[in-house]
């Protein structure tokens, strides 16, 4: 019997020994996964700010063609997106913090030019004689900014809109990190849903919601290349309604970035017969 015994507790020591013997590198392999997780969580809380993914250009000036146009569709979002998209031939002009110039050409309308500089907003159709200033201060659902015409975020944007993380989900085949974007002080007007690649800083997706939170539109951005160091643009934006239906195509080119844009061009109070 004691003979018995002692073979059994050998044996079993045998078991526990080989038991031990096999985990041991799994062990290991858990001591060395659970700082390394802690660490990846460290590093993608730190890549959730979006402050981190604004535009690293002091200014840019870029040609946007209206290759697709479509009215029916377009009127679905808004009269005023057919307005602007009928100006088949634009050419935006940015300067940080806050200055865009956009100017195109109608075969109806003849030629057109808008300005935004911080919460000023001037226009002129000049064939309507229509010259008109605006400040938005009070209004910034109707603020825009270099992340509608061109897809990436300026510093300024984040002085009148907040955005909060989301998630992390793959878009067009790359991770990219999804953050709601609302006007600051307002939490019942309209949003945007926007998707952004850390590495480009580029928006490859934005979705407008209207104040009900219904869906508005969709803008995905598309074929991203570098204009400058570490400075991305798309190449193309697609613009469809809440059907999915495409209304619009428009391809970036012929962009410059860090010129020394004069301030006179941005400036509201110049253009003609501006009036309050």
């Amino acid at each position: 019997m004691r003979m018995r015994c002692a073979v059994h507790r050998a044996n079993g020591n045998v078991q526990r020994r080989s038991l031990l013997a096999a985990l041991t590198p799994l062990l290991g392999i858990a001591a060395l996964t659970v700082p390394m997780i802690a660490g990846s969580a460290r590093r993608g809380a730190e890549i959730k700010d979006i402050s981190d993914y604004t535009i690293q250009a002091k200014d840019l000036t870029a040609t946007l063609h209206v290759t697709k146009f479509d009215t029916k569709e377009l009127e679905k979002i808004g009269s005023d997106f057919t307005t602007t998209y009928s100006l088949r031939n634009l050419t935006l002009s940015f300067k940080n913090p806050d200055k865009i110039r956009l100017e195109g050409k109608s075969p109806t309308r003849g030629t057109a030019l808008m300005i935004l500089n911080g919460p000023d907003r001037y226009f002129e159709v000049p064939k309507f004689n229509i010259h008109k200033t605006e400040n938005l201060t009070k209004s910034p659902g109707k603020r825009q900014s270099l992340l509608e015409f061109g897809g990436v975020l300026s510093a300024e944007t984040l002085r009148f809109m907040e955005g909060s993380f989301v998630k992390q989900e793959p878009q067009d085949g790359q991770m990219a990190l999804a953050y709601d974007l609302k006007y600051q002080g307002s939490d019942t007007g309209s949003h945007y849903r926007v998707w952004i690649n850390p590495q480009t800083r580029i928006t490859v997706k934005r979705e407008w919601y209207d104040s009900e939170n219904q869906l508005r539109a969709t803008f995905t951005y598309l074929e991203p290349h570098e204009v400058g160091p570490n400075v991305w643009l798309p190449g193309r934006v697609e613009v469809r309604n809440a059907e999915g239906n495409l209304g619009a195509v428009i391809a970036l080119d012929t962009v410059k970035i860090n010129q020394g844009l004069a301030d006179s061009l941005f400036e509201v109070t110049r253009q003609g017969d501006a009036t309050p």
